[in-house]
C-alpha cells in the first residue's frame, strides 16, 4: 500500500500547470481509444486492462498474460477520424506495450495574409508510445508509457511526454487505480510553446456479483475544471472457451456546456475465443456524436489459461 501512496505523489505535478495558469494545447491526447472505459463514462481507473485501456491507465498492461493487438477506428464527427494501434506483451515478471495513434482532420484551404489561397493542406496529430509495466507483490501493477508526441497545421510541432499509472487490489472485490497523463512536454508551433493537457485521475471499482463491475473516477485536468465519471459493465458468459458478451453505460461532467447528453455513453463488446469487438457511442450533446470500434486479437495463451484479473 506504500508504493501505491507513492504513485499517488508522482501523478500530482500534473496539478501544477493548472497553479500556474498556463493554457494547455494538444487537446488531442484527450480523445479516447479505449471503447471498454469510453462504453462506462470515459471511467475505469481501477479495472484497466489489455493492451488497448493504456490510455485510461498504463497499469493495465500489467493484466496481459501473453500477447494481444489492439485496433480501433474513431469517428468523431465534423469529418475528424481517429485510428489507434497497440500491442502489448507479456515475458515474465515484466509486460511492455507499443502503441501508434493518428488524428486527421481532412484538408483545409490555406491562405496568406493578403487572403489569396495557397492551397490545401492536412493538419494531423500523431503520437507513438512505449510503456513498461509490472507487479509490486501480488496486488500491485505498476506502469510507465513513454511517447513522443507530433501536431501539424501548418508546421509540425514535437514532443516527449510521460504517463504512469498504478492499480491495487484491496481485496477480490473492490480495487484502487490512479494515474497521470501527459507529464512534462509542451508544443513549439513558431513563437510561442504552451504544455501539454496534463490530468490527474484517480478511481475506483467494485464487483458486487459476478459479472457486474461499477466504476467511479475523479479527474484533474491542468486546463478545465474537475470532473467525475461513473459507469458499469455487466459481462454474461457464453458456453464456449473464453466467450462472453458485455453491455456498458456511463456519464461524465466533462463537458457540461456542450449539451444535455453530452457526457453520456454507452456501449456494447462480444469476446468469442481470442478475439474480442467493441463498440461505444456518445450522443454528443448539441455537436456531433462520437463512434469508436475496437477489436483486440490475443495470441500465444494456450487455450483455457487466464492472466491475472482476465476481464
Amino acid at each position: 500500500m506504500r508504493i501505491f501512496a507513492l504513485a499517488v505523489l508522482l501523478v500530482l505535478p500534473a496539478l501544477s500547470a493548472r497553479a500556474a495558469g498556463r493554457n494547455a494545447t494538444a487537446e488531442f491526447l484527450n480523445t479516447q481509444p479505449d471503447a471498454r472505459a469510453a462504453g462506462m463514462g470515459d471511467a475505469g481507473q481501477a479495472c484497466a486492462s489489455g493492451a488497448g485501456a493504456l490510455t485510461t491507465n498504463p497499469a493495465a498492461l500489467v493484466a496481459i498474460s501473453a500477447h494481444e493487438a489492439y485496433f480501433t477506428h474513431s469517428i468523431l464527427g465534423n469529418g475528424i477520424g481517429a485510428d489507434h494501434l497497440a500491442y502489448g506483451g507479456g515475458f515474465g515478471k515484466h509486460r511492455f506495450g507499443l502503441a501508434y495513434r493518428h488524428l486527421g482532420y481532412g484538408t483545409l484551404e490555406g491562405r496568406d495574409d493578403t487572403g489569396a489561397t495557397t492551397g490545401g493542406f492536412g493538419p494531423g496529430d500523431t503520437v507513438y508510445g512505449f510503456s513498461y509495466g509490472t507487479t509490486a507483490g501480488e496486488k500491485m501493477r505498476l506502469a510507465a508509457t513513454v511517447k513522443r508526441v507530433e501536431s501539424k497545421i501548418a508546421t509540425t510541432a514535437k514532443t516527449t511526454a510521460f504517463d504512469l499509472g498504478a492499480q491495487y487490489d484491496l481485496d477480490d472485490d473492490w480495487a484502487v487505480g490512479v494515474s497521470g497523463h501527459n507529464l512534462g512536454g509542451g508544443l513549439k508551433y513558431e513563437s510561442e510553446s504552451n504544455p501539454l493537457p496534463a490530468r490527474a485521475a484517480f478511481g475506483g471499482a467494485w464487483r458486487p456479483s459476478p459479472g457486474w463491475s461499477v466504476v467511479a473516477d475523479m479527474v484533474a485536468p491542468t486546463y478545465s475544471p474537475f470532473y467525475v465519471a461513473l459507469g458499469g459493465e455487466y459481462r454474461a458468459r457464453l458456453s464456449g472457451e473464453n466467450n462472453s458478451v458485455a453491455f456498458r453505460a456511463g456519464i461524465n461532467t466533462k463537458t457540461p456546456d456542450a449539451g444535455r447528453f453530452s457526457g453520456l455513453k454507452v456501449g456494447v463488446g462480444g469476446r468469442f475465443g481470442p478475439v474480442e469487438a467493441d463498440y461505444a457511442f456518445g450522443p454528443g450533446g448539441d455537436i456531433a456524436g462520437s463512434h469508436l470500434f475496437a477489436i483486440t486479437y490475443r495470441f500465444g495463451t494456450p487455450s483455457g489459461e487466464k492472466g491475472p484479473r482476465e476481464r
